[in-house]
């Protein structure tokens, strides 16, 4: 479960996929023909790139076998004879699928690192030590418990749903409701503690709005950030003037988004040590 969509980053920023049709492809060879404009985009957002690509032979539908958008290569199911026209209607965007994909990945390991949640589901494992009372609190918030173990020696007895309940989700918070540590029992009248295994899922069911919305930031300033280092070897801004009249306009960009970014991170909660 990502932070954030492809469809998500390119509505923000206004990218939308941009429409050609009747392209006369480029042989590269009997099966293989490479489009004028590239990458290709995902039009409808739903993950595949098949439906959003139509190719015509003398007029007539081609089957395709295989897309390379970020090369803009599209290869046929069956040879097509020399001399035969090819054309395609497809999608494309300067800024592909593959690397708002690319930041995607980077901004939630930013957001993780500066966290310390991982905030799609996970599993996880861990043992605490419950020195007194009948609460106790796990690393991360709790999206699903599998199972609460008592450890006797090296051996395991499994608790039951009915023997405890989670009383905070977020804070990670259980409560047993049969068990507490800290008390004297027979025959030295020591306080035991108790000692538990918990496996169960970490995270959150679905990202929380800031999480989703720290991401989108924090991945258009990556993809915006790779496009200035680009234009900075070149005079040739032709590739950004979908989004941006002159390199002045992208600088000013990057300078809001990353003011946003550390304004929005600020507001993300934070792993705290639980007692």
């Amino acid at each position: 479960m990502p932070y954030a969509s492809v469809k998500d980053i390119r509505v923000y920023n206004g990218w939308h996929p941009l429409e050609v049709k009747g392209d006369p492809l480029e042989r590269l060879s009997e099966t293989e023909f490479r489009t004028s404009k590239k990458p290709i985009v995902d039009y409808d957002w739903d993950g595949e790139l098949m439906d959003d690509v139509s190719v015509y032979v003398d007029g007539s539908p081609a089957t395709i076998s295989s897309i390379d958008p970020d090369r803009g290569v599209i290869t046929l199911q069956d040879p097509v004879p020399e001399g035969a026209s090819v054309t395609a209607d497809y999608y494309w965007h300067p800024i592909g699928d593959n690397e708002i994909k690319l930041a995607l990945a980077e901004a939630e390991a930013e957001i993780e690192s500066k966290t310390g949640i991982r905030f799609e589901p996970h599993s996880k494992t861990e043992e605490i030590v419950l020195h007194y009372g009948s609460e106790f609190n796990l690393s991360e918030p709790i999206v699903s418990i599998q199972s609460i173990k008592l450890l006797y020696d090296s051996s395991y007895k499994e608790l039951t749903q009915d023997e405890y309940e989670v009383v905070d989700k977020e804070a990670g918070r259980i409560r047993l409701k049969n068990i507490v540590a800290g008390v004297a029992v027979p025959p030295w009248y020591l306080p035991v503690s108790i000692r538990l295994k918990v496996e169960y899922t970490a995270g959150y069911e679905t990202v929380p709005d800031r999480v989703k919305h720290a991401a989108i930031l924090i991945a258009s300033y990556h993809v915006l950030l790779r496009i200035q280092r680009q234009i900075s070897f070149s005079e040739d801004y032709a590739g950004i003037t979908v989004a941006f009249k002159t390199p002045q306009e992208l600088t000013e960009r990057l300078e809001f988004l990353r003011s946003e970014v550390e304004r929005v991170l600020d507001m993300l909660p934070r792993r705290v040590a639980k007692v």
